[in-house]
């Protein structure tokens, strides 16, 4: 069996859904994940995880080991900007993933499927993938020297592929997705597995809609004994599927105490209980208006960085590059 750890920094308080992602990741008992995080981990110890760690540390110590594997200044005073790091965790966290054949990070706003499954299932270990990832919520990278190096390969390529450029901004290059680091994958013919096995949820309406989707009616369903489902009514029927994950992004969702019997994830609320039936689910995934996405708009339509000069001429430079 291949060795992977996955490795999320979280600086801030712990959303009241952050127990359900835990819970998720625990089922992942064949992955290693490693939590950064300044928070107290009071309360935690009842999930008597045995494959997640936790290191306790402040992001600006985070910052002083980051600073001290480059020779210029990094610029890490938000912890959002730990996104254009992503790609150089290997490189970062080279002594916490000694030992293991793959290394990765992921979200936390998400809900896990079996993510080993998956990559058996895809021949991921077998035809020597270097990595797998499309999006920035979940990605497995191989832990060698040349892989862990990838993301400096692209000095003198553009503005936005330069990583000296992306570490020293204080703006975001979101360098972790398709124009970042997949992008040196490519441009090395580096092989990469680019499944879109899960569910990225569209943040601008209140039901569960992939993006691109009409009027799904959809919601998630998750069982120590089965692992993370999505039940759809299609044609009057209930159609089960299993995906890598979900992703709830930036979703306000009322969690009630985490009690680790089965729970499911309707638009926007989790509940403790079982699998429901076709009227429960048509009853509680119809969209509707979606007032938390209007105020989100809103406020960042409004957000003073983005009228400032050094913002104006990175977005500039972002689309010549």
């Amino acid at each position: 069996m291949k060795k992977i750890k996955i490795i999320i920094p979280y600086f801030g308080k712990f959303p009241k859904f952050f127990p359900y992602f835990l819970m998720t990741a625990k089922w992942n008992s064949k992955i290693d994940f490693l939590i950064v995080t300044d928070q107290e981990l009071s309360g935690l110890e009842a999930f008597n995880i045995n494959n997640i760690t936790f290191q306790k540390t402040t992001l600006n110590e985070l910052k002083e080991k980051i600073q001290r594997k480059f020779d210029f200044e990094v610029s890490l005073n938000t912890a959002y900007k730990l996104c254009d790091f992503k790609p150089a965790y290997g490189y970062i966290f080279s002594d916490e993933c000694e030992g293991y054949d793959y290394w990765g990070f992921c979200d936390t706003d998400i809900l896990l499927g079996d993510v080993y499954q998956f990559l058996e299932q895809h021949d991921f270990f077998n035809q020597n993938y270097d990595r797998y990832g499309l999006l920035g919520h979940l990605q497995i990278y191989k832990n060698s020297e040349d892989v862990n190096n990838l993301f400096k390969s692209g000095d003198g390529l553009n503005y936005r592929l330069n990583y000296k450029n992306v570490f020293t901004s204080s703006q975001n290059f979101i360098f972790d997705e398709s124009l970042g680091i997949q992008k040196l994958f490519e441009n090395a013919k580096m092989k990469q597995l680019q499944v879109e096995c899960f569910d990225d949820i569209d943040i601008s309406h209140f039901a569960f809609r992939r993006y691109g989707e009409e009027d799904p009616r959809r919601y998630y369903y998750w069982s120590d004994k089965d692992g993370l489902e999505s039940h759809e009514v299609q044609d009057g029927v209930i159609i089960i599927k299993k995906p890598l994950y979900v992703h709830f992004q930036k979703r306000k969702l009322i969690c009630p105490n985490f009690d680790m019997s089965s729970f499911y994830v309707v638009p926007n609320q989790v509940i403790h209980g079982e699998k429901l039936s076709i009227d429960s689910i048509l009853q509680n995934t119809k969209n509707r208006f979606y007032w938390e996405y209007k105020k989100y708009s809103f406020f960042k339509r409004f957000n003073r960085e983005k009228w400032s000069v050094p913002f104006i001429l990175h977005k500039l430079k972002m689309k010549r590059g």
